[in-house]
């Protein structure tokens, strides 16, 4: 079955005070020109976590105060798997999920949820940082995702990465097969 993920809806979910957008544009203007520019029309659904609400986050946002960063990433996470389940019920279409969230470790789980979106009808976008080879990239493993876009270029209005390109960050990030051991087999990647 071929899927048309550029005409499907796409569902955002995004720490503003981790990636803040300081123009007098909103942040749904700013994300609904970028997506147009790359080929998508679908609808375009917001759900925001921060600190304090932006002014410029635009209507129809839904906003979630959270001032510490590990309560955001949790509630975001509940979130994102929130919807995750309510994919299973609803018929299969094609639908995108964008997350921009830094300093994803373990802990929050986020990249076991990263594998458990990539079903046949969800594309996941993932934003990085722009520091994201710099250091972090040596503490954090990379989510599994189709696309991953950063800060800059999506701000930019820029291609998302290539795949030559996340192939690369892959080979640098930590693995993330040992978490995800075959039952019946002794797992020594480390």
């Amino acid at each position: 079955m071929s899927w048309n993920f550029y005409e499907a809806d796409t569902v955002v979910f995004w720490d503003v005070t981790d990636f803040p957008i300081h123009t007098d544009r909103t942040y749904l203007e700013t994300l609904k020109s970028v997506l147009v520019i790359n080929g998508y029309t679908g609808g375009l659904k917001i759900k925001a976590y921060g600190e304090k609400k932006p002014n410029n986050l635009g209507d129809g946002v839904i906003f979630v105060p959270k001032r510490e960063k590990y309560a955001r990433l949790n509630i975001m996470l509940l979130d994102i798997s929130l919807w995750g389940v309510d994919l299973v019920r609803l018929p299969l279409i094609p639908r995108n999920v964008i997350v921009l969230a830094e300093n994803i470790k373990e802990t929050t789980n986020f990249v076991t949820v990263s594998w458990n979106m990539r079903s046949a009808g969800t594309k996941c976008i993932w934003v990085l940082p722009d520091d994201y080879e710099d250091e972090k990239i040596y503490h954090l493993r990379l989510p599994s995702a189709h696309i991953f876009w950063r800060w800059q270029d999506l701000l930019d209005g820029k291609k998302p990465m290539s795949e030559e390109d996340v192939r690369a960050l892959r080979l640098k990030a930590p693995s993330d097969l040992h978490y995800y051991p075959i039952t019946g087999v002794k797992n020594n990647v480390s």
